[in-house]
């Protein structure tokens, strides 16, 4: 009730009054009707007393009589008015509740079936996600996968020549000390033998000593200078080395992707050559069932049934014709008839003449072989 005062409450306040109207018309009709005086028997026996009245009018009696009929009557229709407004009223009330009912009913079925839809769609969403997501990863692991292989191969060979150069140097190292060492060797032996030999010259063999010293410090400074010159050269070694392996591996990483473009384009060149081959060739089958139908029912609509013909004879039959249909030679192979049947397989691919052409005039053919069979 508070629901309908809320949302209707013009049709409430009407209903209302309606009611209040028809209790008053009730009241007032009850309250209205006239008193009627009947004489009782003992009023009867009493002496009947003057009475000094005015007298009135029979028209005047008959316009108050009218008057209160008009009256009673204009009750009446305000009485029935009012009950039909009320009826009316409790329809209107009855009907604009069912409305409202069955719109929220509406409404909330309108939503549940929202609901259902917005979470199909989101969990639909959710698993292409959820589909990309593991195919991204997938791609990702297997790429990261093979370029470690990849790196791993080319640091793989980068090290085994960088290893290779190293142990080519180290030995030119070891082979340099060990003349040198020979070389200090032999000088110290004769050093030796000199001093053993100029004892008494000792003078002479100081200042020799001194002129030796001088050049075995000379020749450490140059051993020197050479072990750093080789060092030097050992590490610029290494770097190009290592520069050169950088530029291969680009190269050859960039020669993989050219191959694999190419490979790739290859194949797909010859998917496409393939499918154009198969489309040909499946056109050519049709166009050349349908020229040997053409031709056959050609020579079937020009044959006439010789006397004595039986059912299932046929005939082999090979047929040159030229590049217009027009027929030049007919000639049997085989044939189940006799000689008027076979005359007449003749006959009739001789008037068939010319001959259906092809669709595509590269399955032309100039020389023909079919098996005629009338039936």
């Amino acid at each position: 009730m508070w629901r309908m005062l809320t949302r209707m409450p013009g049709a409430v306040m009407l209903a209302v009054l309606l009611h209040v109207v028809l209790v008053l018309a009730i009241v007032f009709s009850e309250l209205w009707q006239p008193e009627s005086v009947k004489p009782s028997g003992e009023a009867a026996q009493l002496p009947t007393p003057n009475i000094e009245a005015e007298s009135v009018s029979s028209a005047a009696i008959e316009r108050q009589a009218d008057r209160l009929r008009e009256q009673r009557e204009a009750r009446e229709r305000e009485r029935t008015e009012a009950e039909k407004a009320l009826a009316q009223a409790a329809a209107a009330r009855r009907a604009e509740e069912a409305r409202a009912e069955q719109m929220q009913e509406l409404r909330e079925q309108r939503e549940r079936e929202a609901a259902k839809e917005q979470q199909r769609l989101e969990e639909l969403a959710k698993a292409r996600e959820e589909a990309q997501a593991e195919r991204e990863a997938a791609r990702k692991q297997a790429q990261a996968a093979r370029q470690a292989a990849e790196e791993a191969a080319e640091r793989r060979e980068a090290a085994e020549r960088a290893r290779a150069e190293a142990e080519a140097a180290r030995k030119e190292a070891e082979e340099a000390a060990r003349q040198a060492a020979e070389e200090q060797a032999r000088k110290e032996a004769e050093e030796k033998a000199r001093r053993e030999a100029e004892e008494k010259a000792r003078k002479q063999a100081e200042e020799k000593a001194r002129r030796e010293a001088e050049e075995k410090a000379r020749q450490e400074a140059k051993e020197k200078a050479r072990q750093e010159a080789e060092e030097q050269a050992r590490k610029e070694a290494e770097e190009k080395a290592r520069r050169e392996a950088e530029e291969k591996a680009r190269q050859e990483a960039e020669a993989k992707a050219a191959r694999e473009q190419a490979e790739r384009e290859a194949r797909e060149q010859a998917l496409r050559d393939q499918m154009a081959a198969e489309q040909q060739a499946r056109a050519e089958s049709d166009a050349l069932n349908k020229w040997a139908a053409a031709i056959q029912s050609k020579v079937r609509g020009n044959w006439q049934r010789p006397p004595g013909a039986q059912v299932g004879w046929t005939c082999t039959v090979t047929v040159r014709q030229d590049a217009d249909g027009r027929v030049r030679n007919v000639s049997v192979e085989r044939c189940d008839g006799d000689r008027l049947f076979e005359r007449s397989v003749v006959q009739a691919i001789e008037a068939a003449s010319p001959l259906p052409k092809p669709e595509i005039d590269s399955i032309f053919q100039e020389e023909l072989r079919f098996n005629f069979k009338p039936e």
